[in-house]
């Protein structure tokens, strides 16, 4: 009886830290999905690693995270994933532009939602007593 007590203690483990993994990942791949949302919504444009040889040109590049590159007089910003979504987005210099705002922003309204109200309020929860 000892014995199965034991081995059901371990399989909840298992299943415990199994799932808190599983949520890391969910939570990495969150990130770079709210990334790659802003990214389409800044303009730049999406570019799938379609054949082999580009899937091997786009692990080359700087993993996600923005590389600047010239092409024909022109500055371009490209966002490299060959890990999600195996795809580049390219864009110019207004599309960096746009998407350092829209990032500023998202940052900005999740730091607002965690502060706290500065304007003093009437509690009314009698129930949580005094503190």
């Amino acid at each position: 009886m000892k014995k199965i007590w034991i081995l059901l203690a371990l399989l909840v483990m298992a299943v415990v830290v199994t799932t808190i993994f599983a949520g890391c990942a969910a939570l990495e791949r969150g990130g770079v999905s709210d990334v790659e949302g802003l990214l389409t919504k800044a303009g730049f444009k999406k570019q799938v690693a379609d054949t082999p040889q580009k899937l091997a040109h786009l692990k080359t590049l700087p993993q996600h995270r923005f590389s600047r590159h010239e092409r024909h007089g022109k500055l371009y910003f490209v966002y490299a994933d060959a890990t999600d979504c195996k795809c580049l987005y390219s864009g110019d210099e207004k599309a960096f532009q746009h998407f350092r705002g829209l990032e500023r922003e998202q940052d900005y309204m999740r730091t607002e939602m965690h502060r706290p109200s500065l304007r003093a309020q009437p509690w009314t929860g009698e129930y949580w007593g005094h503190f």
